[in-house]
C-alpha cells in the first residue's frame, strides 16, 4: 500500500514539475521574443511579461496530454523497479 500512495505522489510531483518547468522554458522564450524590439524598458518588460505568460499558458493547454502519460509512465515505472525513493521493498 506504501508504495501505491508514494507512486501516485511522485505521480503528481512528476506532473506539475514538467508542467511548471516546460510551461517556464515555452514562456521565457516568447516574452524573450516579444521584448526584444521595443525601446522603452518598461514597455519592453511588460510586453515580454505578457507574451510569456501567454506562453506558458499556451504549451500547459497544448501538450498537457503528454505531460500527463509522461508522468503517469514514470510514476509507474519508477515504482515498480524501486528507482523512486520510498517506493524501494525492503529485503526480506
Amino acid at each position: 500500500m506504501k508504495r501505491i500512495i508514494m507512486g501516485l505522489v511522485w505521480f503528481i510531483i512528476l506532473y506539475f514539475g514538467i508542467l511548471v518547468f516546460g510551461g517556464g522554458i515555452a514562456g521565457a522564450i516568447e516574452g524573450a521574443k516579444a521584448g526584444s524590439g521595443e525601446k522603452s524598458f518598461n514597455q519592453g518588460f511588460n510586453q515580454g511579461y505578457q507574451a510569456g505568460y501567454t506562453g506558458g499558458q499556451e504549451f500547459r493547454t497544448k501538450y498537457a496530454s503528454v505531460i500527463l502519460l509522461i508522468a503517469f509512465g514514470g510514476a509507474v515505472v519508477g515504482t515498480f523497479t524501486g528507482r523512486l525513493p520510498g517506493t524501494k521493498l525492503k529485503a526480506k
